[in-house]
């Protein structure tokens, strides 16, 4: 599991799976925790629990996403309606005694709630997280390429201000494992995407003309500019180095599985009670 030096001695407790340390096998092992693929339920909520026990979480309730590359992000506080979410049957799985939600077409949660775990899903897609240390708030984020180039990180940034009155110097900021520029091909169509929402300088520090229509990009890169742009300091930004490509051994990826066949990571978090 993958954890983040600045978030250590904090109330926040977060991490984001690899493969290692769980039980599901073949393409979907040794954990994954994608509950949504029908075959592997039991397995990926044996997976879940296993991470939950890693990190030492004590909330009961866990809300994750249910992702389309959107730019949607949902603020749970203590006035939501959880009847509006999915509910999974998890009595007879290794998560007996929790409650399992959907939230679907988000691809972000953000929560002052100290009771809730919360979980997004990746396999190549960049994980995102922003804690507020001054109000004790938390967002995570999926940000592929689409939501990169829409800025969904600058959207969660902005929704914290507005929801907790989040100022950017009190935010620390994490970019966890996804492809990398190494091994990470797109097309003239995405660099026409970026150029929408991103100076033609900036688009260039990050993608890398390969030849013909095509571009190496580094979609960590790119957020972290997005973080910097919106003052978050520089030394505030942690960035996970490997690439889930060329680490797929270790990593889920959805741009080496074979015939679509992959687990998923996911980061998963809980606020923890201050003292």
């Amino acid at each position: 599991m993958i954890k983040f030096k600045q978030l250590e001695n904090t109330a926040l407790k977060l991490g984001i799976t690899d493969r290692t340390g769980g039980v599901s096998q073949g393409v979907y092992g040794g954990m994954n925790t994608n509950f949504y693929i029908a075959e592997q339920f039991e397995k990926a909520c044996e997976d879940i629990k296993i991470a939950i026990d890693q990190l030492g979480l004590t909330g009961k309730i866990i809300i994750a996403t249910r992702q389309t590359h959107s730019s949607n992000i949902l603020y749970i506080d203590d006035h939501t309606d959880f009847k509006a979410f999915q509910a999974f049957d998890v009595s007879k799985t290794a998560l007996r005694g929790y409650e399992l939600y959907s939230v679907l077409d988000t691809d972000g949660l953000m929560t002052a709630r100290t009771d809730l775990i919360l979980m997004t899903f990746y396999a190549d897609c960049v994980p995102l997280f922003l804690y507020d240390k001054q109000n004790h708030a938390v967002s995570i984020v999926h940000s592929g390429w689409r939501g990169t180039s829409n800025k969904i990180g600058a959207r969660a940034i902005q929704m914290m201000k507005s929801r907790f009155g989040t100022k950017s110097d009190h935010l620390v900021a994490g970019i966890g494992q996804s492809a990398g520029q190494c091994c990470y091909e797109v097309d003239e169509p995405v660099r026409q995407r970026f150029l929408q929402t991103f100076k033609t300088s900036q688009v260039d520090d990050f993608m890398t003309f390969k030849g013909g229509d095509k571009y190496m990009i580094d979609l960590k890169m790119a957020n972290k500019l997005i973080f910097i742009e919106n003052h978050i300091a520089q030394e505030a930004v942690e960035i996970v180095a490997e690439c889930t490509i060329c680490q797929h051994e270790r990593f889920h990826s959805h741009r080496h599985a074979a015939g679509g066949k992959r687990g998923s990571m996911s980061q998963i978090c809980q606020l923890m009670p201050l003292k």
